[in-house]
C-alpha cells in the first residue's frame, strides 16, 4: 500500500470520456464569461493529471492535431493502456507518462509549459499531501494565461453521506481482500446499519443518501473503488479550493457546466439578490453552493484572467462556430440541463436548428438568418443559444480554424475504437476534427462506424455484425421497455436501428468531419 500513498489501486478505473475537459470546452467557456480564452489555432500544449486508461486525452489529442498532449497516471496498468491506443492509432501528438505528482512539481519530468491541465475526480481522492504536488505543479507549468479545469465532490451535498463514505473506506485499508471483496464488505454492514435503524441513516430517504446506497449495487467495482476506498479522500468546500488555487495565481472564471451561468433560470429572485451581495468570487460560490446543495463541482480556473471589453468578446465569437450532435429526429425544444427542463423559445430556436440540421454554421451566420435578424439577435444571443444547446448535449461550438485541421489521427483512432465495440463496450466515444473534441457513441453506432470503415455502406449489411456484438456482450434489446427474445424480433429491431443511423446519425457524423468515408 506504501507505493501508493493510500491511493486504489488492483482496480482500474472504468473507461470514460468526458467533453468538457476539451480544449475547446474550456476555451469556449472563458469566452462566455467574458475572459480571455487560449487561441486554438496555433500549437498549444494540454496536459491531464490522473488519466485512467487515457479515452479522453486519446481522442482530444486526435481531434486537435495542432496540439502537444500529455497525459499521466500513477496506476502502471491504465498508463499501459493508455499508450497501447495510442500507439495503435499512430497518436503521435500524445505523451503518456506513468509518474507521481511529487516527481511532476518537483521538475524530475521533462514537461512544458502547459496551455491547458485538466483532472477529474483527483482532487478528492488523493490525500492533502498529493494536493500540495498538484498546486505546486501549477505554479511550476501552467503559464500565464493557461486553464485549468478541476472537479471534485462538494460540500455541502456530500454531508450526508459522510458516514457511508467513511464505513467503506475503513473496509479499503485490509489488504487481504481484493477491492471487490472490500466493497462487498462494507456495503454488507452499512446496510445491516440502515436495516438496524442506525441514526446516521435514518434521514436516508430525505437527503439523497438512499441514492448512493442503492448506487453500491448498480454502479461499476471500479468506479466505487474510486470514490470509497481512497485513504485521502475529501469532500471539499469550494471557498477553500478557491483559495488553495489562488495561491498558484489561479483565478476562479466559473461553472464548466455552462447551464449554470444562467442563474435566471433556476433561482429565485430573492437567491440571485444573495449572491450578488457577496463581496468576492469565494463567498458566492459558498453561498451558491448553499443554495444549490452542491456535491460535485466542476469549475474553471485561469492563471490571470483578463476580462474582455464587448468588442474584443464579439471578435472572438465571430470566431466561433456551432454544429448539431444529435440526430435531428431527436432534436428538442425541451432542453435537458443540469438545472432542469428548459422550454425554449420556439420563435428563435427553431430556426437555429433548422439551420443546423442542414450543417454547422457560424455565429455571424446563425445571426443574419432573416427570423433571427428581424428579431434584433446579434453575437452575443447567439453565443447564450449555443451554451443552452451545448449544455443539453444537442449541439456543440466550435472554433472556425478546425474546419481546416487534418483528420488522419481521428480517423485512425476512431476505426480503431470502432474495431474494438465488437468485443468491449468500454470506449464509448468518437473523435470529431471539426469539434476538437469527442462524440459520446453507442455500441451500434460504433459497429456501424466500423462497418463503414470497411465499405459495408448498406444498412442491411450491419444487422449481423450488430448482433454478435450484442451476443458477446450478453446485452438484450428492448422495444418499449419489453425485451426482444425471437430471432426475427432481435433482426427487424436491428435493420431499425441500422437504417436510423444510416438516415440519421451518418449525416451529423459527416458534418463533423468524421465520417468514414470523408477525405483526409
Amino acid at each position: 500500500m506504501q507505493w501508493s500513498s493510500g491511493y486504489v489501486h488492483g482496480i482500474d478505473y472504468p473507461v470514460g470520456f468526458f467533453p468538457e475537459q476539451s480544449p475547446v470546452h474550456l476555451s469556449f467557456a472563458c469566452l462566455a464569461q467574458g475572459v480571455e480564452p487560449v487561441p486554438l489555432d496555433r500549437e498549444f500544449t494540454y496536459m491531464e493529471l490522473g488519466c485512467g486508461q487515457g479515452l479522453t486525452s486519446a481522442v482530444l489529442a486526435a481531434a486537435n492535431p495542432q496540439g502537444r498532449f500529455y497525459a499521466v497516471d500513477f496506476l502502471p496498468t491504465q498508463v499501459r493502456t493508455a499508450q497501447d491506443m495510442a500507439s495503435a492509432a499512430g497518436i503521435d501528438n500524445l505523451t503518456v507518462l506513468e509518474c507521481s505528482f511529487e516527481q511532476m512539481a518537483r521538475g524530475e519530468i521533462d514537461l512544458p509549459a502547459f496551455d491547458f491541465v485538466t483532472m477529474y475526480g483527483v482532487y478528492s481522492w488523493v490525500d492533502r499531501t498529493n494536493r500540495g504536488h498538484i498546486l505546486d505543479f501549477l505554479r511550476r507549468y501552467l503559464k500565464p494565461g493557461g486553464i485549468v479545469y478541476l472537479n471534485y465532490n462538494a460540500l455541502p451535498g456530500w454531508s450526508s453521506a459522510l458516514s457511508l463514505q467513511r464505513m467503506l473506506r475503513e473496509f479499503g485499508r485490509n489488504d487481504l481482500c481484493d477491492r471487490q471483496a472490500q466493497l462487498h464488505q462494507g456495503g454488507a454492514l452499512v446496510r445491516a446499519l440502515s436495516q438496524a435503524g442506525a441514526a446516521a441513516f435514518g434521514a436516508a430517504e430525505a437527503t439523497g443518501l438512499r441514492r448512493r446506497l442503492r448506487a453500491l449495487d448498480t454502479d461499476e467495482p471500479g468506479y466505487l473503488a474510486h470514490e470509497y476506498l481512497n485513504q485521502g479522500w475529501d469532500a471539499l468546500f469550494s471557498i477553500d479550493v478557491i483559495q488553495d488555487l489562488a495561491q498558484a495565481k489561479l483565478d476562479y472564471v466559473g461553472s464548466a457546466e455552462l447551464a449554470y451561468g444562467f442563474p435566471e433560470l433556476y433561482l429565485s429572485h430573492a437567491q440571485q439578490s444573495l449572491l450578488a451581495q457577496q463581496p468576492n468570487a469565494g463567498m458566492r460560490e459558498l453561498v451558491w453552493d448553499q443554495i444549490c446543495n452542491s456535491s460535485f463541482r466542476e469549475d474553471i480556473y485561469v492563471r490571470g484572467a483578463r476580462r474582455m471589453s464587448p468588442h474584443q468578446r464579439d471578435a472572438w465569437l465571430e470566431r466561433c462556430g456551432l454544429a448539431l450532435t444529435e440526430a435531428p429526429s431527436r432534436i428538442t425544444l425541451e432542453l435537458p440541463l443540469a438545472i432542469g427542463n428548459v422550454r425554449a423559445d420556439a420563435h428563435t430556436y427553431q430556426p437555429v436548428m433548422e439551420a443546423l440540421c442542414q450543417r454547422p454554421h457560424s455565429f455571424a451566420e446563425l445571426a443574419a438568418l432573416p427570423a433571427l435578424r428581424r428579431q434584433g439577435r446579434g453575437l452575443r444571443e447567439i453565443a447564450s443559444m449555443a451554451i443552452l444547446l451545448s449544455a443539453s448535449r444537442q449541439a456543440a461550438p466550435f472554433f472556425l480554424s478546425s474546419a481546416a485541421q487534418p483528420r488522419q489521427a481521428a480517423q485512425r483512432l476512431n476505426r480503431l475504437i470502432a474495431g474494438w465495440s465488437a468485443e468491449s463496450d468500454c470506449f464509448q466515444a468518437l473523435a470529431s476534427p471539426l469539434l476538437g473534441n469527442g462524440l459520446p457513441s453507442g455500441l451500434l453506432q460504433r459497429v456501424a462506424f466500423d462497418q463503414l470503415s470497411q465499405a459495408q455502406s448498406q444498412p442491411e449489411q450491419w444487422v449481423l455484425p450488430m448482433a454478435q456484438a450484442i451476443h458477446r456482450q450478453g446485452t438484450h434489446l428492448q422495444r418499449g421497455g419489453a425485451p426482444l427474445s425471437t430471432r426475427e424480433e432481435i433482426h427487424a429491431e436491428l435493420l431499425a436501428l441500422a437504417q436510423a443511423i444510416c438516415t440519421q446519425r451518418l449525416p451529423v457524423w459527416t458534418n463533423l468531419n468524421m465520417a468514414p468515408h470523408q477525405a483526409a
